[in-house]
């Protein structure tokens, strides 16, 4: 996680310096939803409020690994709009190139992120759900409220949730790395937990079950696959939380 941090860290530094350009994205105000393709590079997205908030910048590395300058997004970055949804399109890789994305979006929106190759992903503020497909790299999600999708091949997935819809599934799924779930102190879920090899289920919530769940809240690593159906605060709909190599984490918010 330190790793993830550090990353975003030096992407958010590197994206707000003054030699790489901003598009503003103000004329699509009027759509609906956000679906973001995209090949290499980390992407970090960000809910906003207020005039003049959508926007985006890039930053394109090529075999040097060094940073440039995107003055024209055109011939690297496709922006078009169907049905009130708004599909930001990074081009396919010329050879070893990895492109780099920091949106600024209305936080209203419903966001959906395609990464086919690898990158990081961070996205934090969004109201109405978030959907993920990822390849290689860890997801990071902060401040989302009513329900996310998350299916990642390799890395850890991380989601902390400040409201959520108890009618709607929610569902974090990784091959490789720990998942995390962060939720409101009165959600209420049937729980799914999959954990196949080097995991435990470390719990702030008082979890039921009517089999017994193997290193529940101790933190040593199982030698058989863990596989529970379960309830917090009496269950409700599904919280499916599943990884093929590591543990499983339900928090409470904080404060």
């Amino acid at each position: 996680m330190k790793t993830l941090k550090f990353t975003i860290l030096i992407l958010f530094l590197i994206l707000n310096s003054k030699s790489y350009s901003q598009k503003s994205l103000d004329e699509y105000k009027d759509v609906e939803s956000v679906c973001i393709t995209s090949y290499w590079g980390d992407l970090k997205l960000t809910g906003t409020k207020g005039a003049n908030q959508f926007s985006m910048e890039a930053v394109y590395t090529d075999t040097s690994k060094k940073p440039i300058l995107l003055k024209n997004l055109t011939n690297y970055i496709t922006l078009k709009v169907k049905n009130k949804k708004l599909f930001i399109q990074v081009r396919k890789p010329k050879s070893f190139e990895s492109i780099g994305l920091n949106l600024k979006i209305p936080t209203h929106l419903f966001v959906e992120i395609k990464l086919l190759k690898g990158g990081n992903i961070y996205a934090s503020n969004f109201k109405n759900g978030i959907e993920i497909n990822s390849l290689n790299g860890s997801v990071k999600l902060e401040r989302i409220s009513k329900y996310a999708l998350v299916n990642a091949a390799n890395g850890e997935v991380n989601v902390s949730f400040n409201k959520i819809d108890g009618k709607t599934p929610i569902s974090l799924v990784t091959m490789n790395g720990g998942v995390t779930a962060v939720l409101p102190g009165n959600a209420q879920r049937d729980i799914r937990l999959i954990s196949r090899k080097n995991g435990y289920v470390e719990s702030d919530f008082i979890i039921a079950s009517d089999e017994k769940i193997i290193n529940l809240n101790t933190k040593k690593y199982a030698k058989q696959p863990i596989i529970n159906s379960a309830r917090i605060n009496g269950g409700g709909a599904l919280l499916f939380l599943s990884t093929e190599n590591g543990p499983i984490t339900i928090k409470k918010i904080r404060g």
